[in-house]
């Protein structure tokens, strides 16, 4: 499945899976998330014969995380740490989760600004 993104050059983008608009398309059609699956968004920026990955927030979710979403909101996942839940082991005690959060489209665009975000 592809979402083709209109020009982004020096945006942030987000599209919405339900009904890709301001110039995003989406093949083939119709797209239709299934229950149970996981699926996972990164982008690409193809050129002719290559690929090249753009800075993006990767995303994973399922078809109950997308139905929890309302107009507006943006779904992302946040490193966080949190202590390992085994002993230390050779001085590791705590690793990083990426945690599901919901942010306002306005909130995410204003991050996609912010070179630090987008390592």
């Amino acid at each position: 499945m592809d979402f083709i993104a209109p020009s982004l050059d020096g945006q942030s983008a987000s599209v919405r899976l339900d009904g890709p608009e301001e110039g995003w398309t989406v093949g083939p059609k119709p797209f239709v998330l299934r229950p149970g699956v996981l699926y996972s968004a990164s982008g690409y920026q193809h050129r002719g014969s290559s690929y090249s990955q753009v800075n993006i927030r990767d995303v994973s979710f399922r078809a109950t995380d997308f139905a929890k979403l309302k107009p507006g909101q943006v779904l992302i996942q946040r490193g966080e740490r949190v202590p390992v839940k085994t002993p230390e082991v050779n001085g590791v005690d705590s690793e990083i989760v990426f945690v599901d959060k919901v942010i306002s489209r306005e909130d995410f665009d204003r991050e996609g600004q912010n070179w630090a975000n987008c390592e």
